[in-house]
């Protein structure tokens, strides 16, 4: 929920920022849309030049190459905008998916470790070669071959089978 936060966050502000919404992902600039919007940016930018000029000759409106100037800035600026929000939305779009593929790993990937987990059965411990090379065989990150390990060894190995008795007595007198 945080990353779903965050994420629309930074659409809100970057959309404040370029003055472009979620939707228009077009590629499109504001001067090829035809949809009146231009008009709407004529008057504000008219609106903004009201004022008189510190001669007092008059009302401030930009030139044609003005416009275009200031036009080639937004859309340059829009760009750094994105190029630097980039990695922000990537994180937060894997962070998504790490989220929503939580539970069970894949049968080829259990299996790999499961392979591993039989060939070492006496000492169940993989070194940190083996993590390594564990993780690139199954595309996991180290802290998750650390913990499908961990979990292996409390469910499913007893190094100590006087241990392992004796905890089941336990369980059998508070059950």
């Amino acid at each position: 929920m945080e990353a779903v936060m965050a994420c629309w966050e930074t659409e809100q502000s970057l959309q404040s920022l370029t003055g472009v919404s979620a939707g228009e992902g077009t590629g499109a600039t504001m001067s090829d849309d035809d949809d009146g919007r231009d008009d709407q940016i004529d008057s504000d930018t008219a609106n903004l030049f009201d004022g008189l000029d510190s001669m007092g000759f008059g009302p401030l409106i930009p030139t044609e190459s003005e416009r275009s100037l200031m036009e080639r800035v937004r859309q340059e600026l829009k760009h750094e905008l994105k190029n630097g929000y980039k990695e922000k939305i990537v994180d937060i779009r894997e962070e998504i998916l790490r989220k929503r593929r939580a539970g069970k790993l894949p049968g080829d990937t259990t299996a790999a470790l499961k392979a591993w987990w039989q060939s070492h059965s006496k000492w169940p411990y993989p070194t940190e070669e083996d993590k390594a090379r564990l993780a690139q065989e199954t595309g996991l990150q180290l802290k998750q071959i650390n913990n499908w390990f961990i979990n292996q060894r409390k469910r499913n190995w007893h190094s100590n089978p006087s241990s392992s008795t004796s905890s089941n007595a336990k369980r059998k007198r508070f059950s």
